[in-house]
């Protein structure tokens, strides 16, 4: 399927829509939120707008299905991911069904749009742009329980990594009342953002 926002959202209709509305609605939200971020910061709105809307396809799979699927490609898994909260998956599960769905004719176009949707939920010690807008737009959609969407907005937080480190540093502090296993991943994407200071 060609690599434009009409095919984006078609797949993401078809797939997310009947299993999970809300979830459906998150997307288009976080799409919105994407090309914002992608016109401030120069970068694609377009690319940004269908990695936004294809983020959370991942979630339309049962979390078997996303184990085995995980599995069949040989993709790394954390204890945490099989034996706490499957969804923590849905990033991998996502970027499989995004890679087995979409043309990559434009390979480099492709491979940008692959990762941010992979690096979504947990960032990565090499994001790019669209990876560090996409990520963000997840964590600031009006429905999440934060203020950094209007902070952008104001100019308070002006640069991706700024706003990057006081995600990350909310989910740590959210995740350690809870005693809740906090991801690696993030703690690398952190580490790596405080190495390019």
């Amino acid at each position: 399927m060609k690599l434009t926002i009409k095919n984006a959202f078609i797949t993401l209709e078809k797939y997310l829509k009947p299993i999970d509305e809300v979830r459906f609605h998150h997307s288009f939200r976080v799409a919105k939120i994407s090309a914002m971020l992608a016109k401030k910061w120069h970068a694609s709105p377009t690319d940004a707008i269908i990695a936004g809307l294809l983020h959370d396809i991942g979630k339309s799979v049962s979390p078997k299905q996303m184990l085995e699927l995980c599995s069949k490609k040989n993709l790394p898994l954390y204890d945490f991911e099989i034996f706490e909260t499957h969804s923590a998956l849905h990033s991998q599960v996502s970027r499989i069904i995004f890679e087995e769905l979409f043309d990559n004719s434009d390979i480099a176009r492709f491979n940008a749009i692959s990762h941010a949707i992979f690096c979504h939920n947990t960032g990565d010690s090499n994001m790019s742009l669209l990876d560090k807008i996409i990520f963000i737009a997840d964590n600031i959609e009006p429905n999440r329980k934060n203020n950094f969407l209007a902070k952008i907005q104001a100019n308070e937080l002006t640069s991706p990594d700024e706003c990057i480190r006081l995600i990350i540093d909310t989910k740590m502090k959210q995740a350690t009342p809870k005693n809740r296993e906090f991801n690696p991943l993030l703690g690398a994407t952190l580490k790596a953002l405080e190495n390019e200071r």
